[in-house]
């Protein structure tokens, strides 16, 4: 009996649930492109409903709108906040703000702090390992004429590394973001990954990064969505306390941890 209902569990979601989602454009994004995509994101955040026919748009509708589709937008509203704290309390003591974006996407976080990069107070790199994913960021700064903001395909990994770009990079951040990494890997790289970040950071420098406490769609992600290389969706969930104590274990300062109201995603800053 439970073997018959596992196997009508997995009938549901991967074959009838599946190709109902790709009627939508976010459903499709999410099985058929790969679900931790930049362009999903930056659909998820434009929060306008597309989809094949009728039935597709009403999907993609339901999409938007769940719980976990609205913290995401939240997400990025609290990136967008303590990155723009940081860069203006920067401002006053005269200090230009340098972030460097590990697997960015869009970086829409960033792309909205349009005036801050236009006024030269602020310059960002930012770094992904997914070509479209740069192509995409460069478009989107190109399009909607932002300055100060750069788009580059690199290792995530091997921040110490950056000088490879043939001086394209000439600058050390004093920022370090990382939105929506984490949540793809285990606890021993994220350890190794935070270690490498407190070490390139300056003295007084910033870590900034996102993470999933839970999720209301969790199921449903993990059976009827996939990423970019075709394999199921893997997400690791971790709770505050967790980040409290490896940061500190690292050497961070002045950490805080920020739960959004959906206490689904949980804000991390840091600081060296």
């Amino acid at each position: 009996m439970k073997k018959l209902f596992v196997f009508l569990d997995n009938f549901l979601y991967r074959v009838i649930i599946r190709n109902f989602l790709k009627l939508s454009k976010l459903g499709y994004g999410f099985v058929v492109t790969g679900a931790e995509s930049g362009a999903n994101f930056e659909h998820l955040y434009n929060n306008r409903p597309e989809g094949k026919f009728i039935v597709g748009r009403y999907i993609d509708k339901a999409l938007l709108n769940l719980p976990a589709a609205h913290a995401t937008r939240g997400r990025k509203e609290d990136l967008k906040n303590v990155l723009w704290n940081e860069i203006h309390n920067n401002e006053l003591t005269g200090k230009k703000t340098r972030v460097l974006d590990l697997a960015s996407g869009g970086a829409r976080y960033l792309r909205e702090l349009s005036d801050e990069h236009k006024s030269g107070i602020v310059e960002s790199i930012c770094i992904d390992r997914d070509r479209k994913c740069v192509l995409l960021g460069r478009n989107l700064v190109k399009t909607e004429g932002i300055e100060n903001i750069k788009f580059f395909r690199g290792d995530i990994f091997k921040l110490k590394h950056l000088q490879e770009f043939g001086g394209k990079i000439t600058w050390r951040p004093n920022v370090i973001v990382a939105s929506g990494l984490f949540i793809y890997f285990n606890n021993s790289t994220v350890e190794n990954m935070l270690k490498e970040m407190f070490d390139f950071l300056p003295s007084g420098g910033l870590s900034v990064f996102s993470s999933y406490e839970t999720l209301d769609t969790k199921k449903l992600m993990r059976k009827a969505m996939s990423t970019s290389s075709g394999q199921q969706w893997t997400l690791y969930y971790r709770k505050p306390e967790y980040w409290r104590k490896l940061l500190y274990d690292i050497g961070f300062q002045g950490v805080n941890i920020t739960r959004d109201r959906w206490q689904m995603n949980n804000i991390c800053s840091a600081r060296k």
